[in-house]
């Protein structure tokens, strides 16, 4: 015997084989079956019914991201132009409640429960997985409907869908708004990457990554657009490099460099904040973070060169002093003032939970300013010290110094410099008998759950050795 659930959903397909009764029998369609039907013509690319169904939808919310795995360039001009039916309208019928098209994919539970509350609405927990922090504004003015989208561009020129989209909305902005709460470019784009803001509310954009290696002209260009995300919340850049051509232009690479740190000025909102491979940073950490409304979450500066002011101003900043996640890998601290980075970690005791000092060119003389901060963060999950060049006795010292972290899972230190021969290269039998000292002064004070000690490359093999 059939379920219910099978038994209707033959109903809905032997209903949408006649295009014509489906959509004359939209009017009367009860509320509880516009989800199974519209699952169902969009599975089928059934355009013509989805176009009537969007112009009638009676929930305020159709969320329609968690039915495409990619956008499909026919269902899309049909959805939009189901819009274009319901902002045409001068009198919209009372039992059309549609005001958001949610093209993100977060909308599951809508689809699984073919409901709403009882008046239509969508609920907050089946409209969105993760409410925005801050209301997003409404444009004053004959708004019909919001569409809510997460971008991740990782082609160098956009897909045919997203320009008709594009081209679609940037007509109709008096009537709509376009709003996206994460963007994300995977590659430097062929197309003008300020212009692909000019449909979204910039103002709305609360998590940006810039993921590809971009040359530091392109990231200027698009500079502008950065400081109107005046509510971004995370910023991610990875690797700025100079084109060639422009190595030797000193001039055109600073004004370049001060149109983007300009930007900072307006990014008050950020609670988290990447930074790799930005070799402008230089003198110039300060005005990145004296802007800041509230404390910082995570800081990561990667790869990046720090003077000792940078690092002085760091120690003492308002803005990360509630930092949970710090990784400074990369950054080298061997010409800088000793006490910097253990003035910065004092203020840290009471919130880290993630550190990460990865090839940093940490030595002996330096490790003991450290210590007893270190030993103080008390909430510390999570260290990484691999690459640094340090003996078996400062390794020993800070094992102990670890005493206290009874919340570590995960430590990653580096292989004591006794186990490199003149050339440079690991000495198995002494790597094996070090590390397993340091693995027993550890258990002398502690136990562990996840350490490792990591070797530097092998400059034949190009892999490292690894002792847990």
């Amino acid at each position: 015997m059939s379920s219910p659930s099978s038994l209707k959903l033959l109903a809905i397909k032997s209903l949408l084989k006649d295009e014509a009764l489906s959509i004359a029998a939209l009017k009367t369609l009860p509320m509880e079956l516009f989800p199974p039907v519209f699952k169902v013509a969009f599975d089928g690319k059934q355009t013509n019914i989805l176009r009537a169904m969007v112009a009638a939808w009676p929930f305020r919310c159709l969320p329609m991201g968690a039915l495409m795995k990619t956008y499909d360039l026919e269902i899309l001009k049909a959805v939009l132009d189901g819009l274009d039916m319901l902002i045409n309208q001068k009198d919209r019928p009372r039992s059309c409640k549609l005001e958001v098209l949610d093209l993100r994919d977060a909308q599951h539970n809508f689809w699984k429960v073919w409901a709403g509350t009882e008046d239509g609405v969508c609920s907050p927990n089946v409209v969105s997985e993760s409410q925005p922090v801050m209301p997003h504004p409404i444009r004053q003015g004959k708004q019909v409907v919001t569409v809510m989208m997460n971008l991740s561009l990782k082609s160098r020129d956009l897909c045919k869908s997203l320009k008709y989209f594009h081209s679609w909305a940037k007509q109709r902005k008096d009537v709509m708004q376009v709003i996206c709460e994460k963007l994300e470019f995977g590659v430097i784009p062929v197309y003008s990457s300020l212009n692909i803001l000019e449909v979204f509310e910039p103002s709305c954009i609360q998590e940006l990554a810039v993921k590809a290696c971009w040359d530091l002209r392109t990231l200027a260009m698009f500079a502008p657009g950065l400081g109107q995300m005046r509510n971004l919340q995370k910023l991610l850049v990875n690797e700025i490099f100079t084109p060639l051509k422009w190595f030797r232009n000193r001039e055109m690479k600073e004004w370049w460099s001060r149109e983007i740190i300009s930007q900072f000025s307006h990014l008050t909102k950020l609670q988290h904040l990447y930074l790799n491979g930005v070799f402008f940073l230089n003198e110039r950490l300060d005005q990145v973070l004296r802007y800041l409304e509230s404390p910082l979450e995570t800081l990561a500066i990667t790869r990046c060169k720090l003077s000792e002011s940078d690092m002085r101003y760091l120690s003492q900043c308002p803005s990360v002093s509630q930092l949970t996640y710090l990784d400074l890998s990369g950054v080298t601290f061997l010409y800088l003032s000793n006490p910097l980075l253990g003035r910065l970690l004092e203020r840290l005791t009471a919130t880290l939970q993630t550190l990460k000092l990865k090839g940093c060119m940490l030595m002996n003389f330096q490790i003991d300013d450290l210590l007893p901060a270190l030993s103080q963060c008390s909430q510390l999950v999570e260290v990484n010290f691999v690459h640094n060049f340090l003996s078996v006795s400062s390794l020993k010292k800070l094992l102990l110094h670890t005493a206290n972290l009874r919340k570590l899972t995960l430590e990653m230190y580096p292989a004591p410099t006794e186990v490199y021969n003149d050339t440079g290269d690991v000495m198995p039998d002494r790597f094996v008998q070090h590390c397993s000292e340091l693995l027993e002064t550890l258990r002398g004070v502690r136990e562990s759950k996840e350490i490792y000690f990591v070797s530097k490359r092998c400059s034949y093999c190009r892999g490292f050795c690894l002792y847990s």
